[in-house]
């Protein structure tokens, strides 16, 4: 970093530092298991939950922050089902987070997290414009003026196809940018497939 504070600077190699001994510490731990006649993965050992490595707490923000920040309750009426898909993949954002940036992973594993993570954001995406549509389309349907409208929305099936009818009428606060990053990523995660992972990336 550029101009960074002296404290800053400190704590950043503090933070390098604690890395490597963590490191060493798994390392370690990994022998362990090996001089015990455990081969991990194929064969291996696992302390009772509770005895397990533990992810700072507040890192994964809890259901009811995405529940209450995003006020999902009214955005899907209350389904609960719905709302805690959602919350939870949210959840599961920060997990993939976590991992990018606390972990060094290399090659075609990084590759296969990233396409995890765009897969779970996208499906995200998919469901709250998917509803934001709906809900459009719910209301087209009882307005006396829907068949001279210009906003009027038609039902449709393919996300594709809702994405374009909701940049056209301008019914969100996006950029034509982010649209297009939206179609790219739906794009992108469409065309995932084992065989062609790494060239998509």
């Amino acid at each position: 970093m550029n101009n960074e504070s002296p404290q800053l600077s400190d704590i950043e190699a503090k933070i390098i530092s604690n890395n490597a001994k963590i490191s060493e510490l798994l390392a370690e731990n990994e022998n362990l298991l090996r001089q015990a006649d455990f081969d991990p993965p194929a064969i291996n050992f696992a302390p009772k939950a509770k005895e397990r490595i533990h992810l700072p707490t507040g890192y994964i923000r809890r259901k009811k922050y995405y529940v209450e920040k995003y006020k999902l309750n009214e955005f899907f009426h209350n389904n609960k089902v719905v709302v805690s898909n959602v919350a939870y993949s949210l959840q599961m954002s920060d997990l993939y987070n976590f991992l990018l940036c606390r972990f060094y992973v290399f090659g075609s594993l990084e590759t296969m997290i990233y396409k995890a993570a765009i897969i779970n954001f996208v499906c995200i995406i998919e469901s709250l414009i998917g509803q934001v549509f709906d809900d459009m389309h719910s209301y087209c349907l009882t307005c006396s003026e829907q068949h001279h409208c210009k906003y009027y929305l038609s039902k449709t099936k393919t996300f594709s196809e809702k994405i374009i009818a909701i940049e056209k009428r301008n019914l969100l606060r996006l950029t034509h940018e982010q649209y297009k990053l939206i179609r790219e990523a739906y794009h992108l995660r469409n065309h995932m497939h084992i065989y062609s992972t790494a060239r998509q990336m």
